[in-house]
């Protein structure tokens, strides 16, 4: 009997890919929460453009809109300079008291009949002696940042006191103000506002320190990872000293622009562009990708803040609701950047920290 052998069955052939398949949904959706957050302030821009145009028929007009950026230039120097404390992983409330003693120190010299840059060099000194006392009180006595500059402003403040005989104003006398000084705060180079100029030359020089050069590096290091920078042998000490020098330096030309933009000098008016300095340098976080703060983003930020208080002024919006709209502007965007940040990890950015992750002890107390 002849035995026959039956094969195996053969098994179906799976079918062949139909292309590449797409990225993984989980993927998908990190990718996309990382690109989110970054939109929030453009299209916060967008809808302040928006909208006020369609309110005011003057809002979006070039006369106008050339007179906010000579409106935000002050601005955009203080919150340049607090930028750069705030890389550097620290924070500084007396930037409004080296703005004020930089105007009171050159607007009382040019009253006294100084030359322009004898008022201008005292400005730009005492500016940097308010970050000299913020360094020698965080790095020498390492008291935390924040205790340190709030105690600076207090004294700042008294200080301005004492030194106006109780906040008396300085008003200068125009005939009497050497036109040096003056074309600092009002003088025009081909039909800019010289004050634009000015922020822009120095938004230039502080951008590029912070994103081209080594010391820009370490500022960044020491600001987000001041563990890694400490085991790696930096100067922690030199770098933060020398980020709150440079930031009451940008603070003292801001206040020398402001007495001579103003032709005097009022107790107190360089402490209106704190919180506002604030604001905009978190808000212009938000376009990083690392949450990091930079020069363009908190420009961004001014411009927004800028835009919004302009908006409201045309409008006819009382002065007691602008805090508001301003605050909820801030509040808004900060807050949808938090929420939408869940989805991927924690970046290391200073925002990041701030906002998700208890404060650490001062990174200044390590090496020098």
């Amino acid at each position: 009997m002849t035995l026959i052998q039956q094969s195996p069955p053969l098994l179906p052939t799976p079918p062949a890919p139909q292309g590449n398949p797409g990225p993984a949904p989980g993927r998908e959706r990190r990718r996309i929460g990382a690109i989110a957050p970054r939109l929030i302030a453009p299209v916060a821009l967008a809808a302040i453009l928006l909208g006020f145009g369609m309110l005011s028929p003057v809002f979006l007009t070039a006369g106008n809109l050339a007179g906010v950026l000579g409106q935000m230039a002050i601005l955009s120097l203080v919150a340049i300079g607090m930028t750069i404390v705030v890389r550097a992983g620290g924070i500084d409330l007396s930037i409004g008291v080296a703005v004020d003693l930089a105007a009171l120190a050159s607007a009382a010299l040019i009253a006294d009949g100084y030359r322009a840059w004898v008022a201008i060099a005292a400005g730009l000194l005492f500016g940097l002696l308010v970050g000299a006392v913020n360094a020698a009180l965080i790095v020498g006595l390492r008291i935390p940042p924040f205790l340190a500059t709030l105690s600076v402003w207090f004294i700042g403040t008294s200080v301005q006191q004492l030194l106006t005989g109780g906040g008396a104003p300085i008003y200068l006398s125009k005939p009497r103000v050497p036109i040096e000084f003056a074309l600092l705060g009002r003088g025009y180079l081909l039909d800019v506002d010289g004050v634009i100029v000015s922020a822009a030359l120095v938004a230039l020089v502080v951008g590029v320190l912070l994103g081209a050069t080594r010391w820009g590096r370490t500022v960044t290091v020491t600001g987000e990872q001041p563990t890694a920078a400490r085991i790696s042998g930096l100067r922690i000490n030199r770098i933060t000293v020398s980020a709150y020098l440079l930031c009451s330096l940008v603070a003292g030309f801001a206040g020398v622009i402001l007495a001579s933009r103003t032709n005097g000098f009022v107790p107190g008016s360089g402490q209106a562009y704190l919180m506002d300095a604030i604001g905009a340098v978190f808000i212009g976080a938000t376009l990083s990708r690392f949450s990091r703060v930079s020069v363009p983003g908190t420009l961004i930020g001014v411009l927004i803040f800028a835009l919004l208080s302009n908006g409201m002024n045309l409008v006819g919006l009382s002065f007691f609701w602008q805090g508001l709209g301003r605050g909820v502007v801030l509040l808004a965007i900060l807050l949808l950047g938090v929420l939408l940040s869940r989805s991927v990890p924690a970046g290391s950015g200073i925002l990041a920290r701030l906002l998700t992750r208890p404060a650490h002890r001062n990174a200044t107390q390590s090496t020098d």
